[in-house]
């Protein structure tokens, strides 16, 4: 059964969908125009305040302090206080796969009782150790593993003079990922007799009107 399939059975069964990336392209498939409005996206919002003492060397840079995907456990925490239930679906981006934080969140989903749907690039994951105390990336937690493709560091454009590569594709590949996978869970939807909501651009004549028709769809049907 494809992933797609797996979602629609869910959906069919009053299940909901959730999304979650520690990633920039995290608001990539929320409320875009061919977008499920069933489709929401989950985040913990982490962060420390602390003025650096007089006298006293940073420890950690800026960027270093912010980071806390490296913190396992906090997924609980995310999970936990979250909306997933059991016979949701949680579709789950990460390029690399391999962050304690990011691999938690999706055992922790599992242990509920979602589906996970893991979007992560196979090669680049295998290519590095895992972090959780699983000894588990994304794709071995996953129940289903869709295959961004990324290379291994992501960037592949070589420039003479400069010792790293530039040209990132995962933000490229999770947009088609995405999106192709949103098309394929439609179209397992309506060959289910469902009727997701689907959100249509501002732009076209009478799209304003159309979302909102969505909007009182969506809340009477949960799709």
């Amino acid at each position: 059964m494809t992933a797609a399939e797996a979602i629609a059975d869910r959906l069919a069964a009053g299940g909901r969908m959730h999304h979650f990336d520690t990633g920039h392209m995290k608001e990539e498939p929320i409320r875009r125009a061919g977008g499920f409005l069933a489709l929401h996206h989950m985040e913990l919002k982490f962060e420390v305040e602390h003025l650096l003492p007089a006298g006293r060397e940073a420890e950690r840079g800026p960027m270093q302090q912010r980071y806390f995907y490296d913190r396992e456990e906090l997924a609980p925490l995310l999970v936990n206080k979250s909306h997933v239930e059991s016979g949701d679906v949680l579709i789950q981006v990460s390029n690399s796969g391999k962050e304690p934080f990011t691999v938690g969140v999706a055992v922790e989903a599992k242990a509920k009782g979602a589906l996970i749907i893991g979007l992560t690039s196979v090669a680049f994951s295998k290519a590095l150790d895992a972090c959780h105390s699983s000894g588990k990336r994304l794709f071995e937690v996953a129940d289903h593993v869709i295959d961004m493709g990324s290379p291994f560091g992501d960037a592949v454009v070589d420039v003479e003079g400069l010792s790293t590569p530039v040209g990132a594709t995962s933000g490229v590949m999770t947009a088609v990922s995405l999106w192709a996978l949103m098309s394929e869970i439609a179209g397992a939807c309506a060959r289910r007799g469902l009727s997701p909501s689907i959100y249509r651009s501002v732009n076209l004549p009478g799209g304003f009107e159309h979302n909102a028709d969505m909007e009182r769809a969506y809340s009477e049907t949960g799709l």
